[in-house]
């Protein structure tokens, strides 16, 4: 008996074969089946004039950047900071000791005291005209010797000491106390945070569109997409041999505390303006062909190819693939496969 069902069912799954999903489902039940509808969202298209944007991807670059470095080593007999602390405009930072040139200086003291008193015992005697003029001239001029090695020795004891040279933050710190500094070996990096501009590389059949003082706009990633102002400061006329692209910096026209060097940063400017149609970013997706959109023809989604032209504020443009009229899906698409029936 069950030999018999199921050579009564090889007829009809043969012919099922050659049937849609919905038609085998049908037979299957042995009769019209209820066929499940997607709510959608959907936009119909209008042809319209738009801004469109080119987008380039870069990094932030602290404002003003110093490697910190003693003169003449030493040393380390004070450090005062530590990596990410904030730091005042002459504050010190750090100190080394060096015997020889703090013997240098008590030497070039003594000197200069002894050339004083010598001053100022013969200047009585030249006054009351009993001191030769040569000899008055060879003591002023010991005098002087004397107060310019002092303040050799004192410059040279300042250099053991580093002062900020600006508001900022201290990046790096690579020594530590009771070490041997080697003279002019980096000791800090000190960075100033403010001013902090977006280093990009635009394309060398795009540079021609970018001019010192464009407005822009910048986004953080990192910071929930973020969107900041900016401005272009600087525009290379050199390229990059290798990438055929030049380096531009984008100035971020806002302090914010949250930005720090070497984020990730998207900078947007402005190219011309097109007319095209608009559709909202989230609504293209890709598959092995390139760029698609679903739209709904007589209640069904259907896949379209489509081609994107750039960027605008509202969205992409989109210059090939749809026309006006077209319905776009730009809500519920997630949910629609080809042919599935949709409401809206």
């Amino acid at each position: 008996m069950k030999i018999k069902h199921i050579l009564w069912l090889i007829p009809l799954l043969l012919t099922a074969c050659h049937d849609d999903p919905q038609q085998l489902k049908e037979k299957l039940l042995g009769g019209p089946a209820e066929e499940r509808v997607i709510p959608v969202g959907v936009q119909v298209i209008d042809e319209v004039s738009g801004i469109v944007n080119n987008t380039y991807p870069g990094y932030l670059e602290e404002g003003q950047s110093v490697e910190m470095a003693f003169k003449h080593g030493g040393t380390l007999q004070q450090l005062n900071v530590k990596e990410g602390s904030t730091v005042k405009k002459g504050q010190v930072l750090a100190r080394v000791s060096s015997p020889q040139l703090e013997s240098t200086q008590r030497s070039a003291q003594a000197t200069l005291e002894q050339a004083q008193d010598a001053y100022d015992r013969l200047k009585k005697v030249h006054d009351n005209g009993s001191l030769p003029e040569i000899k008055w001239h060879e003591m002023i001029a010991n005098l002087e010797k004397a107060q310019s090695a002092l303040d050799l020795a004192n410059a040279m004891l300042a250099d053991n000491v580093l002062k900020a040279p600006f508001d900022g933050a201290v990046a790096s710190v690579n020594a530590e106390v009771g070490e041997n500094i080697a003279p002019l070996k980096p000791v800090i990096r000190l960075i100033n945070t403010k001013g902090m501009a977006v280093k990009i590389s635009v394309p060398e059949n795009e540079i021609g569109k970018v001019q010192v003082g464009d407005t822009a706009e910048i986004v953080i990633p990192a910071l929930g997409d973020k969107r900041l102002n900016g401005k272009v400061i600087e525009k290379s006329m050199t390229a990059s041999m290798l990438t055929h692209s030049y380096p531009v910096k984008v100035l971020v026209e806002q302090s914010d505390e949250a930005l720090v060097p070497g984020m990730i940063g998207k900078v947007v400017l402005q190219a011309d303006v097109s007319t095209g149609i608009i559709i909202p970013a989230n609504a293209v997706l890709i598959n092995q062909e390139g760029k698609f959109v679903w739209v709904v023809e007589e209640g069904r989604a259907t896949r379209r190819q489509i081609t994107l032209a750039g960027y605008s504020g509202n969205g992409v443009i989109v210059s090939d693939g749809l026309k006006t009229g077209d319905m776009v899906i730009v809500e519920g698409y997630q949910k629609v496969s080809e042919g599935m029936k949709v409401k809206y």
